[in-house]
């Protein structure tokens, strides 16, 4: 009887310390908008826990960082200055963390759930952070951005099943004009995020990033 005390004492002792030892189930993953390579690595501090320094890249999502809780704050790592504070809705476990230029310093973070069932293979995250308002056909569907606006939409009406015509515009006043026109193509395997910028020259740009989805994801 003793000896299946002292067991049963033993398992609760290892099962608390198993517990506290378990590792975080939240991940992010981050991109950022613009951000200059000469600023170096940045890394995630949740209170009293910091991440380990990254790189922030601008060309695609970055590595998955462990969350250590659902608010967080941004740092650059040489100079240990603050870009944003991020805060995590409370649903999901995995999130994309769109950081757009602010002023007169730091970032504007978008957070976006990457486990959510509804963001699909084929979809489009577009971020508009210039003051014009973009227009663009996404092959059939058309797509209006106000200043400021974000929305999640998707290419329809692909030629011979192989690529979609696509075209963004900048609407000044009456005037419509043309930015870009291309081609994308059909591809099951991933989804976008494009974001609207003013480059240095003061022109209105975009850049897609593409995130490549697990077999289990990227199903339709």
């Amino acid at each position: 009887m003793i000896l299946r005390t002292i067991l049963l004492q033993l398992l609760l002792v290892l099962t608390a310390f198993s517990q506290s030892d378990k590792k975080t189930d939240l991940e992010v993953q981050l991109l950022a908008e613009q951000f200059p390579e000469k600023l170096g690595q940045v890394y995630l501090v949740f209170g009293d826990k910091k991440s380990q320094p990254f790189d922030l890249p601008t060309n695609r999502l970055s590595d998955s960082v462990a969350a250590e809780g659902r608010t967080m704050v941004l740092k650059l790592a040489q100079k240990d200055v603050p870009l944003c504070t991020i805060t995590l809705p409370d649903q999901g476990k995995s999130f994309a963390l769109l950081l757009v230029a602010a002023k007169p310093s730091g970032f504007k973070p978008l957070v976006i759930r990457t486990d959510d069932s509804t963001f699909r293979a084929g979809d489009v995250f577009f971020v508009n952070s210039t003051d014009k308002t973009i227009l663009g056909k996404l092959g059939t569907a058309p797509l209006t951005l106000k200043p400021g606006e974000t929305t999640k939409s998707r290419p329809n009406g692909a030629v011979d099943n192989t690529y979609y015509n696509i075209a963004f515009a900048i609407r000044e006043g009456t005037t419509d004009k043309l930015i870009s026109s291309t081609r994308w193509p059909v591809d099951q395997g991933l989804r976008s995020y494009v974001f609207f910028f003013t480059n240095a020259e003061g022109r209105t740009t975009y850049r897609a990033v593409d995130e490549y989805l697990k077999p289990a994801t990227a199903a339709p």
